[in-house]
């Protein structure tokens, strides 16, 4: 039922996106799949999937490529941690090019200090990105001393302490072994959720939703086509267009979200934020 809609969806979209470009408010651009941080709860699911770290000429290809069909106004970058790609002062030097890019963020842990070429590429964003440091149980030093980085270098930036009090919980969406849910109850979710604007870049994959980027890998399901655009064979002429145009489409759940509760007041279930996976103690003979 939902290929019928979403052919239905591609051949209005051709009329509509004949002539111009899709329209993204915002864009999440991930940097790879790396963490020195391991969140039991990460909206990402990054410590359950193989760590790894994409490679930026790539990245700048995937994200010009998307401008030519996109429209995009605010970028945030990330990943799992985007410091642990030491070649992301070269995506931020892009980012600096791009004059269509009107804000964003720079979201990071502040767990690894940034090295004279980042800081140097910061400089030179000019204001255009705010760096913000996710201060979480633990690493609160290592925080603030990267907040105090950026201040002495006039980079704009934010450090935010996630303390322990409700405004600041997580949203807890479902962990490693979340049941698949129903369809009718899927739909619920996703109606209501805040994420399904949360449109997301990573490693030539488009999704609505981060959560839809890792959940193949975690729960082994596979990939929609309508809803996992491949940018990189992606066309930019009003196929390409009307063929990403369709993976929008807000009224019709996404498959992966049979597996998450989704960020919204249905979900009744929140969580203390960067609670650690304790690593096992391997016994030794």
């Amino acid at each position: 039922m939902k290929c019928i809609l979403y052919w239905l969806l591609f051949l209005k979209n051709l009329f509509k996106y004949s002539r111009k470009k899709v329209y993204l408010n915002f864009l999440e651009l991930w940097v790879g799949q790396s963490c020195t941080l391991r969140c039991k709860d990460c909206l990402h699911m990054i410590p359950y999937v193989q760590q790894k770290r994409y490679d930026v000429d790539d990245l700048i290809q995937d994200c010009k490529k998307l401008f030519r069909i996109c429209q995009v106004d605010y970028i945030s970058i990330l990943g799992g941690e985007p410091l642990t790609n030491r070649q992301l002062y070269r995506l931020i030097d892009f980012i600096s090019s791009c004059s269509h890019i009107r804000d964003g963020k720079l979201i990071t842990n502040g767990t690894i200090m940034p090295d004279n070429r980042l800081i140097h590429s910061l400089i030179r964003l000019n204001g255009k990105l705010d760096v913000r440091i996710d201060s979480y149980p633990g690493s609160e030093e290592k925080a603030a001393r990267f907040f105090q980085i950026m201040q002495e270098n006039g980079i704009r930036s934010t450090l935010l302490h996630h303390e322990v009090f409700e405004e600041m919980r997580w949203k807890w969406l479902g962990g490693q072994k979340q049941k698949l849910l129903e369809p009718r109850t899927s739909q619920a979710v996703y109606t209501h959720c805040a994420l399904k604007g949360c449109y997301t870049l990573a490693d030539g994959e488009f999704t609505v939703c981060p959560r839809g980027i890792t959940t193949e890998s975690v729960f082994g399901l596979p990939k929609n086509p309508w809803e996992h655009i491949c940018v990189r064979t992606l066309p930019c002429n009003v196929f390409g267009r009307a063929r990403f145009a369709v993976s929008l489409e807000q009224r019709i759940y996404k498959d992966y979200c049979r597996y998450c509760l989704g960020v919204s007041k249905v979900n009744p279930f929140s969580v203390d934020p960067g609670i650690q996976i304790q690593r096992r103690k391997q016994n030794r003979l």
